[in-house]
């Protein structure tokens, strides 16, 4: 397994910056990791994280489990939370770690020596949960593929739903987050 140092590296890397949120991603990660026992995120393909934050966080997680949302092991969930549940779909595991409160060093303070004198149990709780996960959510090609009767666009894994006894998008019953210019 990596250092802290090294995922937290890779991360900045990737994100652009260094951050509170990319500290606390990364050491999210290596906690949710730990506790599931896996060693080398980087080679382990039964892990599946989600994710209930779009923040620095996110790119931090991703960076340091190697999940991938176009790999379908990174789950977005809008809940707006700093936290990720960690699914090890081999053993059926999953925990699900969180920030217990918001701590952030003051202004002009060195962040990596801050975070790095918070320990895991003064920032995170963990749950173990249960994820009941579907089979059109797990990894791998379409498990289903259906049409929308009212655009004709492809509706994959069971997303679709019903609108006047059709097979219809989620954009074209409810309207979706763009509009065609006419």
């Amino acid at each position: 397994m990596r250092t802290f140092r090294e995922d937290l590296e890779q991360a900045v890397s990737y994100h652009g910056h260094l951050c509170s949120g990319q500290i606390i991603g990364v050491r999210m990660a290596r906690l949710g990791l730990s506790l599931l026992h896996i060693d080398d995120p980087d080679h382990y393909r039964d892990l599946i994280v989600y994710l209930e934050s779009d923040r620095c966080i996110a790119d931090a997680i991703g960076t340091v489990t190697g999940c991938k949302l176009g790999r379908r092991r990174l789950k977005w969930m809008d809940y707006g939370k700093t936290a990720a549940t960690f699914l090890d779909l081999a053993s059926g595991r999953a925990v699900r770690v969180y920030r217990k409160y918001r701590v952030f060093p003051p202004e002009g303070a060195d962040l990596l020596a801050f975070y790095e004198a918070v320990s895991d149990e003064e920032l995170f709780s963990v749950q173990e949960v249960e994820v009941a996960i579907r089979p059109t959510d797990l990894p791998g090609p379409p498990q289903e593929i259906q049409v929308c009767a009212f655009c004709g666009e492809e509706i994959l894994d069971g997303r679709q739903v019903e609108k006047d006894g059709k097979c219809c998008c989620r954009s074209c019953l409810d309207g979706g987050y763009y509009r065609v210019k006419e």
